[in-house]
């Protein structure tokens, strides 16, 4: 029952191509690999456009539809130096299996021991979890700290127990109001982050839209307060859900640059 009612996260497309890379500029390298339950996993490799490479950015995307519409969301730091991999959760896109937070999980682990073998054998790696993902790259981040060069780990527009925000959902309106109760018996958090200072000494940063509909911002607020230092929260003033480097005339896509070359030199 548990694992049904936590399928109700998951939106997945695994047939059609959103945006086509070629036609954006990016020449993408597909990649396929295996997680521990030995599900074929499909994956997006954009290599940086200009030496040195500064770090490999692993994006850990949102719960509906499949890499071919998230990759946009980062794509464009490739000019910036950075290599990103973008990889589809068990049940999107080309990845075998049904999403479900274990599969998440284990889809999570086994793309970022991926880059680490493959492409960037202690290399200075970045998590990016963003929506959905974003409760599993900081479940990743705490499992796998110990056996990566983890240079940041950043949370966008997300949440870090299903528990918490099934309760936000229903306290939305008088009708579900009562049943709030129900969200601690009917989903799980056994695949969600336990600890969240445990990532600390690693920063973290918190992105979060003040306006955001689809997670609310008060979840943003919950992270940033049960993470140990380092920390930094951006709180967007007219931030919608996922939008930070889209909308705002994009300042943020400067600034997310400036953060990280702070991160090289401070």
């Amino acid at each position: 029952m548990l694992s049904g009612c936590s399928s109700l996260f998951y939106y997945p497309d695994k047939k059609r191509l959103y945006y086509d890379p070629k036609v954006v500029g990016y020449a993408p390298e597909d990649i396929f690999f295996t997680d521990a339950a030995q599900r074929k996993l499909h994956g997006w490799w954009f290599p940086a456009k200009k030496a040195p490479v500064k770090a490999t950015i692993v994006f850990f995307h949102g719960n509906a539809e499949n890499l071919t519409s998230h990759y946009l969301q980062l794509a464009w730091i490739t000019d910036e130096g950075y290599n990103l991999f973008i990889f589809d959760f068990p049940g999107y896109g080309l990845s075998e299996g049904k999403p479900t937070p274990r599969s998440c999980v284990e889809s999570g682990h086994a793309a970022v021991d991926w880059v680490a073998k493959n492409k960037s054998p202690g290399g200075p790696v970045i998590i990016y979890g963003q929506s959905m993902g974003g409760i599993v790259a900081l479940r990743t981040a705490i499992d796998k700290k110990s056996e990566l060069n983890l240079k940041l780990v950043v949370a966008d527009s997300t949440f870090d127990s299903f528990q918490k925000i099934a309760r936000v959902k229903l306290a939305h309106t008088w009708l579900t109001w009562p049943l709030q109760p129900l969200s601690y018996l009917l989903f799980s958090d056994r695949w969600a982050p336990q600890d969240l200072a445990a990532i600390s000494p690693i920063p973290v940063l918190v992105i979060h839209g003040q306006k955001d509909m689809v997670v609310e911002p008060e979840l943003g607020e919950i992270i940033f307060d049960k993470l140990a230092e380092p920390k930094a929260f951006w709180r967007i003033p007219e931030g919608a859900h996922t939008d930070v480097f889209w909308r705002h005339d994009r300042e943020y896509r400067a600034k997310f640059i400036t953060f990280l070359e702070k991160l090289e030199h401070p």
